[in-house]
């Protein structure tokens, strides 16, 4: 049951926005020039800055990663010129959060530092959202733009093992921990390839093991831009069509990861793992479809993300009961052609919105068409309190 409204009517925010990565401060860059009374809740660039290694690149070209302000005036170009900072492809993530923070500051986009705790619907359709510290704030919207921090998924097969000897590559800034230790990455995709490079850097003696035959390269120039043109028709394809499209990517693993993995790091491809086991000195088994067994001192499950909306940690259970899902896949809230969920002003951005509207919104490549389609809708949904009265 919604929760009684305890505010006054000038307490209510016009949107909040949550997530301050590529997403978030992109629609807060929107909102800001449309003089919305709007708070933008995460810590800036986070997931770029503190849960990935720093010293490996952006997988799309750096022609593509520009976020988004309604004149298109604070591009990774104009960056680069005013900062005289060069621009090469592949991209440095460090140089991608510089971008990120000086975007925030020429688009005027304040940060609110706190994580949500939880948000919740107000009996008038307003929402009530707690911070992590206790603080309350009301909102007429709010746009739910995280990235895929909540998603990680491990095989169940590994949870034989203590948490000890495995782990996801998300929320490794590095892996120089790994220096002279035996480590099994599983996988076949980009995180996959990029942590056995890494690790190779660290000191660590790295192998791939994964399903596939062989390695997956891919990627182009021409890829991206289908990719970000698929985003502006998917949502009103027939749904044969959007079956064929919900498993694309622009290529498994960047070719600029050859060099980092091939010649330098062990592959086994075409195998499965079929029982995993502590030994008695405490290193990780892996026994394998092909008969073979290895030990190694750390397992890197490399496995990606699955989204889930019910693995949200700040929408609370009777929020997420409300929320109707696409059709034979629950884990996504089915959004229409604004972004916005079946409750009234609650939009979803990001990889949360990729089932709806396409896989163009995993990546970077959707940031311009969510703020402007998400940012005009709230404007004309409902009568809006603008910052300037």
């Amino acid at each position: 049951m919604p929760i009684k409204r305890t505010h006054t009517e000038k307490d209510t925010l016009d949107v909040i926005i949550i997530g301050a990565g590529p997403f978030g401060i992109s629609l807060a860059a929107h909102a800001v020039a449309n003089d919305l009374n709007y708070k933008l809740f995460g810590y800036p660039m986070d997931f770029w800055k503190n849960q990935m290694p720093q010293n490996m690149f952006i997988r799309t070209p750096h022609d593509f990663v520009s976020f988004s302000d309604p004149k298109d005036e604070w591009t990774i170009h104009r960056f680069a010129d005013e900062t005289e900072t060069e621009i090469i492809t592949p991209l440095p993530r460090t140089t991608f959060v510089q971008y990120g923070i000086w975007f925030a500051e020429k688009a005027g986009v304040e940060f609110t530092p706190k994580l949500i705790h939880q948000v919740e619907l107000t009996d008038n359709m307003e929402y009530r959202v707690q911070t992590e510290t206790g603080s309350v704030f009301y909102a007429r919207n709010v746009i739910v733009a995280t990235g895929v921090e909540h998603y990680k998924y491990v095989p169940e097969i590994l949870n034989a093992l203590p948490s000890s000897v495995f782990s996801h590559p998300s929320g490794y800034t590095d892996f120089n921990k790994f220096q002279g230790q035996k480590v099994a990455v599983l996988g076949s995709g980009q995180s996959a390839w990029e942590a056995a490079g890494l690790l190779h850097i660290a000191g660590a003696e790295s192998e791939l093991l994964y399903r596939r035959d062989h390695a997956n390269y891919g990627g182009s120039y021409q890829s991206e831009i289908d990719l970000r043109e698929l985003g502006n028709i998917f949502y009103e394809l027939p749904i044969e069509q959007k079956s064929q499209e919900w498993g694309h990517s622009p290529g498994s693993v960047a070719h600029f990861l050859r060099p980092y993995v091939e010649g330098k790091v062990p592959e086994l491809g075409g195998v499965q793992i079929t029982s995993v086991s502590l030994t008695l000195d405490g290193r990780a088994k892996i026994d394998m479809s092909t008969g073979e067994s290895r030990e190694f001192d750390h397992i890197i499950s490399a496995t990606g993300f699955h989204i889930n909306l019910d693995r949200v940690p700040f929408l609370n259970q009777e929020l997420r009961e409300q929320i109707e899902r696409e059709d034979r896949f629950e884990q996504f809230p089915k959004v229409d052609e604004h972004f916005q969920s079946n409750l009234s002003g609650l939009y979803f951005a990001g990889p949360l919105s990729s089932h709806s509207h396409g896989p163009t919104f995993r990546f970077i490549l959707g940031l311009k068409k969510t703020a402007l389609t998400i940012i005009p809708h709230l404007l004309k949904r409902q009568p809006v309190r603008s910052a300037n009265i």
